[in-house]
């Protein structure tokens, strides 16, 4: 059985997934970063992150293997519901609870993933200068804050639940970064969308003190990035690999992008 991987190779065998990064994505993603945290994370008790059974680092690629978790279900297939929102609430609450000075691991550039696919891309397919120029002003902002274990990357395939279980994979992006950036990385890679959703969703990160009232600018900003960074990324990615997948996700993340709404 094999499953589809944008950033590694993936199959299954006897209830043992198992992955190898592909290095055509280096020229984005630091595999040695993630094998860092993958050293960290085997020796944390903790309940919310998949954990590897084995792993090791060879010829300059990441080899890991996980527990299939046939039990559980990603937010791909299953509809998002309010106790669902509820339980990410908590779950990414739990993943920055964690003591971020005990990770060796990178910090997130902003600057560095923008420019990454902005220069490593022969034909952007839209003008995103006034975008550029708008989130240029606010990066410096989000250099500034405090810093927090995020996972970067909270896609519907990431995030398993069963029933009020819930548990994240996939490390590809994961990185010290402030707390603003998972919050806007569900509601741009996972609701998208779902106003009234997203606003549920930020209703509960204010009640449970994720965030405050009069940081939601800070949140809108970083929303505002994510949609250009991956919009960017998908730009990219249906450049050099010339997928319909690719395709269908630059246009729907850059509608997101044009006409996402302020909270």
């Amino acid at each position: 059985m094999k499953f589809n991987g944008y950033t590694n190779k993936v199959k299954l065998e006897k209830d043992i997934l198992k992955k190898q990064s592909v290095d055509f994505h280096n020229i984005y993603l630091d595999k040695e970063n993630e094998y860092n945290f993958l050293k960290q994370l085997k020796d944390i008790n903790q309940d919310i992150l998949l954990a590897p059974l084995k792993f090791y680092w060879k010829d300059n690629q990441l080899f890991s293997e996980y527990k299939f978790l046939r039990d559980f279900q990603t937010l791909k297939d299953i509809k998002i519901t309010k106790e669902i929102i509820d339980n990410v609430v908590n779950l990414i609450k739990k993943l920055h609870n964690f003591n971020s000075k005990e990770f060796k691991i990178k910090k997130f550039d902003y600057h560095k993933l923008l420019a990454t696919f902005k220069n490593n891309t022969n034909t952007l397919l839209f003008n995103f200068e006034l975008h550029f120029n708008e989130i240029s002003k606010e990066i410096d902002k989000f250099d500034g804050l405090d810093l927090v274990l995020s996972h970067n990357d909270l896609v519907p395939g990431n995030i398993l639940v069963n029933k009020n279980k819930i548990i994240l994979i996939d490390y590809d992006y994961i990185s010290l970064n402030n707390k603003f950036f998972d919050i806007a990385s569900f509601i741009s890679e996972t609701l998208n969308d779902d106003e009234k959703m997203i606003k549920y969703f930020i209703k509960q990160c204010i009640e449970k003190e994720l965030i405050y009232v009069d940081e939601i600018g800070i949140l809108n900003s970083m929303i505002k990035y994510q949609d250009l960074l991956w919009t960017l990324w998908a730009n990219f990615m249906l450049e050099k690999k010339k997928q319909i997948i690719f395709k269908e996700i630059f246009e729907s993340k850059l509608e997101r992008l044009k006409s996402r709404k302020i909270y």
